[in-house]
């Protein structure tokens, strides 16, 4: 065993020598170029027992008879901001009614009802509000992608008056292009000039013209504000314009032949079209969709980079911008409907764009040097870059799942990642530019994402409670990202772009806050964190919290109930027979949990750093029952989660059956039949290397957590 370790070590060693003689010899183009997430090493990468959490399914299935309301029964309900299905970052929780349901059974305010079941499915008109899609809602039509039936309609008939067209250009070009780019701005401006001089000379233009024209008139339109569009595009109502612009988008890229065509104008018209249908509301068909587009984009030879080719640099830069904005699409629609991404990081060596102006492509005949300033390209560089990492971290959370890496590897893979992104891009954004404090929020945003989606299976995990400090990680990344999203959404000076957060965020990791201010009342962010829930879910400020707690948490579970039994899901048989329990957080309740309690550490704490002061740690449950039951653990970024309760011991037990619950005896019913141990979480956990990469704050007592405590930047002016 010592001896692996060493040759791991040596190979580890050796990869970084390689790494670091690569850099030394290439490029400041290829330097800048190299996607981050490939130089994060897997250091700790081992293979290590890690407690799965119950109830949890990577893949479910549905009765034939569930169709009646089409794809808007995907879309699942709505409170507040917030949009919850059954599948919420990329896992699925088939019975999250009933544990939620169990979690706060005794603590509804009396003369509560839940919303009513549905009897049968019913149509779009008869679904409840909460069940009804949104504004953002627009499923892609049929017709374009598997052929119209008989002659398409004529352009003509969807085409605005010059005037119009010309201020929907100006709006795409000032809302969406700047942080949704996916063309070079002289080269679609002198597309848009050929198409209205062919217009004019009774011609009509080709069919990848019109729908790239389309699709750029139809995502200004989606972007412009309502009132605005009213009084300034002849009176007319944003969704008239929207449903016209839409159906042209859609039959020009039938007339392309989409599903046949090996032109890139084609695929970018596409994509143009896909990206403001693919923010907060996501359909089967929409991940259908782009799946088909990856398919494509793989014929036409995208997944490769245009140097190999010998193209351009203009021509270049559009096929690395159309495949990443693929990338992009790939993986939020992966993780609205799942069920795992289709691109894989080995298959295309597609670079990423060049830091640099679009002018500076225009006439290039070589390539024009990366710039160390900001240019009209760095969102978009930095969003394909945290969009890769995102792409490992679904790869090792599977990892996680099947025991082939650790926590501390993947963790660390992330700290490594987002201080990298800090260095390389930080000091190009200056914060009193509103496009440029704009990209701050969104990287800052995405990148404490990435705590989230590694951290949420864990939170409060009933058998294996989640140490205080990576606990205090998931809670202050889970404040700090909804901040970043309300300022988002409500700075004035962001409002142009106002329009595109859903494909950033949707709120859900609100759930994981409410459930842990629901169960720590005394926790030190609780006021930021109440700031937060008030605002997503347009609470009562005057209520006290625990009743607001409890309403918001009844809310949700009457709603899933209805949409559960819509949905007409199953869930893998191991789900099935989890039988949840009246208990909430390691078999206590909400109500027990006071200050004159005496706090006692959770399993396994000795060997856990010195909690900061303040801290709360789970208390452990009271003596076993019979039979096992499921614990209600909270819910973490939108799942309720589930665990069964510790294997703690009576107060006569002697001391060696508390040994043997420290060093990890399988709970009954917890992976039954593998024969494999189940050993804590904390049994895989580096502490050095944890409280090196998330140091305490000596000012302020808690983790140190770049921008969470910066009133400038951090703390949303909305709160005060």
């Amino acid at each position: 065993m010592r001896l692996a370790e060493i040759k791991e070590k040596q190979g580890t060693l050796e990869r970084e020598l390689e790494r670091d003689v690569a850099k030394s010899t290439t490029s400041k183009n290829t330097l800048q170029q190299r996607i981050l997430a490939d130089d994060i090493s897997g250091d700790y990468d081992e293979e290590r027992d890690l407690e799965a959490t119950p109830l949890v399914a990577l893949d479910v299935t549905y009765e034939d008879d569930v169709d009646g309301a089409g794809d808007m029964i995907d879309l699942g309900i709505q409170i507040g901001k917030m949009r919850i299905t059954e599948r919420i970052g990329g896992l699925s929780r088939p019975r999250i009614s009933e544990e939620i349901s169990a979690g706060i059974a005794g603590s509804q305010p009396p003369g509560s009802q839940p919303p009513q079941p549905v009897v049968q499915t019913p149509g779009i008109d008869d679904l409840p509000d909460f069940l009804k899609p949104g504004d953002q809602y627009m499923v892609p039509a049929g017709g374009f992608f598997f052929g119209q039936i008989g002659e398409p309609p004529s352009i003509l008939q969807f085409l605005p008056y010059r005037a119009a067209a010309d201020r929907l250009m100006k709006q795409y070009f000032a809302s969406v292009h700047p942080i949704a780019p996916c063309s070079h701005r002289p080269s679609l401006e002198a597309t848009y000039a050929s198409f209205w001089e062919e217009i004019n000379a009774g011609f009509e233009p080709r069919p990848s013209m019109q729908a790239i024209i389309f699709g750029a008139m139809f995502s200004g339109a989606i972007s412009m504000d309502e009132n605005n569009m009213y009084q300034e595009l002849a009176g007319y109502p944003k969704g008239n314009w929207v449903a016209s612009l839409k159906m042209g988008t859609e039959t020009a890229l039938s007339k392309a032949n989409f599903l046949r065509t090996t032109k890139v104008e084609t695929m970018q018209a596409f994509i143009i079209y896909m990206l403001p249908l693919c923010r907060g509301e996501v359909s089967r068909a929409h991940s259908v969709l782009v799946g088909a587009a990856v398919r494509m984009a793989e014929c036409m030879g995208l997944h490769r980079d245009g140097e190999a080719y010998g193209l351009t640099p203009l021509e270049t830069h559009v096929r690395r911008l159309i495949w990443h904005q693929l990338c992009f699409l790939d993986i939020r629609t992966c993780e609205a409907q799942g069920p795992r991404p289709v691109i894989r990081r080995d298959d295309y060596d597609t670079k990423l764009p060049i830091n640099c102006n679009d002018d500076d492509l225009t006439h290039a005949i070589t390539s024009p040097e990366s710039a160390d300033v900001w240019t009209t390209n760095t969102l978009a560089l930095i969003r394909f870059e945290i969009n890769e990492m995102m792409r490992i971290i679904w790869i090792d959370r599977r990892r996680l799942e099947t025991r082939r890496t650790t926590l501390t590897a993947v963790l660390t893979k992330i700290e490594n990642f987002r201080r990298k992104m800090s260095e390389k891009y930080d000091h190009l954004l200056d914060v009193t530019e509103p496009i440029q404090r704009y990209t701050k929020c969104v990287m800052y945003l995405l990148t404490y994402r990435l705590h989230v989606m590694t951290l949420h299976p864990y939170h409060s995990n009933a058998a294996n409670p989640m140490p205080p400090r990576l606990n205090q990680l998931l809670i202050t990344s889970g404040i700090l990202i909804v901040e970043l999203a309300i300022q988002l959404e409500t700075n004035p000076n962001f409002q142009e772009w106002a329009w595109y957060l859903g494909a950033y965020f949707q709120y859900q990791v609100a759930l994981l806050l409410a459930t842990e201010v629901y169960f720590r009342p005394q926790s030190r962010e609780a006021d930021r964190i109440w700031s937060c829930l008030d605002y997503v879910f347009s609470m009562d400020r005057r209520l006290p919290p625990e009743a607001k707690a409890i309403q918001l948490l009844s809310e949700i579970q009457g709603k899933t109930a209805v949409y559960m039994r819509m949905r007409k899901m199953r869930g893998p048989m191991s789900v099935s027979r989890a039988v949840p329990g009246k208990n909430a957080v390691n078999g206590t309740s909400p109500a027990v949990q006071t200050q004159t309690q005496p706090q006692q550490p959770p399993l396994g704490a000795q060997d856990v750093p010195k909690v900061e002061p303040g801290y709360t740690p789970p208390l452990p449950a009271g003596p076993p029952v019979p039979q096992p039951q499921m614990v209600f653990a909270g819910v973490s970024d939108g799942q309720a989660l589930w665990g069964l309760p510790p294997n703690q011991t009576s107060p006569g037990s002697d001391s060696s059956s508390n040994d043997q619950v420290g060093r990890g005896v399988t709970t009954p019913g917890l992976r039954t039949g593998t024969g494999v141990a189940q050993s804590s979480i904390m049994d895989t956990l580096d502490w050095d290397t944890i409280n090196s990469l998330f140091p305490h704050d000596p000012l302020t007592g808690g983790l140190s957590i770049q921008g969470f405590h910066d009133p400038v930047f951090g703390i949303a002016s909305w709160a005060a």
